[in-house]
């Protein structure tokens, strides 16, 4: 126990220190101060989760990837060229694996990104000791970027709200509580906000072929963590391409190239199984459908055709952006879910109803047009493929940030800024 404790505080100190080295560059858009306090809290949320699930669910994937680590960290000590080498690709498969490449099962592509987590939080049980909660330190040293960057290219673009996004981007209590367990959903948004970032830096800052590369590496380690999430910002990057061309009608362009490539992907109807989209996103929602939970919501089977597509929609939107009902709200997590939902309509809401001056030229801005559709295309996803409620609200509180975001700009912020919330 003192020994977990002395390494707790000692890793602690080690990063902070780093953060520290760090803020002294002129680039870095926040405080020691700030930037320090938001690492603190999400370190301290990432042991909340980790207790909570533990002492209260009886464990749930987090600590199920804890203890499947231990053994990667056995295998780490005793075998490092075997855990290094030969044990790092997944094998015995009988299919084509570049045919399966979108298989929900018995796909390399799938059992790599949790190969590789299990390998990763081996090294963290090095360091620690296969101490949980001093690898949350670890954990939090990586997926704390993901906030940063989103931090820093909304403070770029829209300077005024900088109080405002640090508040919902850092202590947004959804998306701190949710993405701060060892699992991999905080790896898929700080991974997606890097694309972000490196997106809004190479067509409205400078582009570099440096700055390409980055965001190439980005797409595809996001790719590896979950593949309908980087295909999302393929019709995305295109859009925001074409607007910085010529800015004349621009949600109109974002909104034909994603109607396009809506068509696109049951156009993949036509090729092999294997890359067949529609076919695919269905399979996901049947292995969802295999599993047990109390939080079930009753949702029809998808087919791989357009019409069931169009059928199944409005169960789909209702699943993600209108439950919990408030009588659903049987424990602690779908109370606090419903409270969300309330606060998530009251800002949309109040869009409309109060929207900025500049409401008519902020819906044409690339960024927020770009941030908005990754955000509504993975709420889709989920929509039609995840049904559990339990699992929807986790998966969503990653994109439903984005929505806030975007929200909060299109509308007028001067009372809230005005109390000064904050001093960046």
């Amino acid at each position: 126990m003192l020994t977990g404790l002395l390494l707790f505080l000692l890793y602690t100190s080690l990063f902070l220190f780093i953060l520290y080295r760090l803020s002294l560059a002129s680039s870095f858009c926040l405080s020691y101060k700030k930037a320090s306090l938001a690492f603190i809290v999400k370190i301290f949320a990432g042991c909340i989760y980790g207790y909570f699930f533990l002492h209260y669910y009886g464990g749930d994937d987090t600590w199920l990837y804890h203890n499947e680590a231990l053994k990667q960290y056995a295998l780490l000590k005793n075998d490092p060229l075997h855990f290094f080498i030969n044990d790092i690709i997944p094998k015995g498969y009988n299919s084509n694996q570049f045919l399966s490449i979108f298989n929900s099962s018995d796909s390399f592509a799938k059992d790599i990104e949790l190969t590789l987590l299990l390998k990763l939080f081996g090294i963290f049980d090095l360091l620690s000791g296969g101490r949980y909660y001093v690898n949350v330190i670890f954990y939090e040293a990586l997926v704390f970027w993901g906030s940063y960057f989103l931090f820093k290219t909304f403070s770029m673009k829209y300077p005024e709200n900088r109080k405002l996004w640090l508040l919902f981007i850092f202590y947004f209590p959804p998306l701190l509580f949710w993405s701060s367990g060892l699992r991999k959903d905080g790896i898929c948004f700080s991974v997606f906000c890097g694309l972000i970032y490196q997106l809004y830096y190479l067509f409205e800052v400078k582009f570099s072929a440096r700055r390409l590369l980055y965001f190439l590496c980005l797409f595809f380690l996001l790719f590896l963590i979950r593949n309908y999430v980087a295909l999302c910002f393929i019709p995305v990057t295109i859009a925001y391409a074409l607007i910085k061309q010529n800015k004349r009608h621009s949600f109109f362009k974002f909104s034909v190239i994603l109607l396009f490539s809506g068509v696109m992907f049951f156009l993949t109807s036509f090729l092999p199984d294997g890359f067949n989209l529609p076919l695919k996103m269905a399979e996901r929602q049947h292995a969802f459908l295999k599993l047990t939970g109390n939080s079930y919501l009753p949702i029809n089977v998808l087919q791989g055709n357009v019409y069931s597509y169009t059928m199944i929609f409005p169960q789909a939107i209702n699943h993600v952006f209108v439950r919990p009902y408030y009588y659903e709200a049987r424990g602690m997590l779908d109370l606090f879910s419903f409270l969300e939902l309330l606060f998530f309509f009251f800002v949309a809401i109040r869009a409309i109803i109060k929207p900025s001056i500049n409401f008519k030229k902020l819906i044409n801005d690339p960024l927020l047009l770009s941030v908005f559709a990754i955000a509504l295309l993975n709420y889709i996803i989920i929509g039609y493929t995840v049904p559990f409620l339990g699992a929807i609200v986790r998966y969503k509180s990653l994109f439903e940030i984005l929505l806030i975001l975007v929200f909060i700009q299109l509308q007028d912020t001067n009372f809230i800024i005005k109390k000064r919330l904050f001093s960046v």
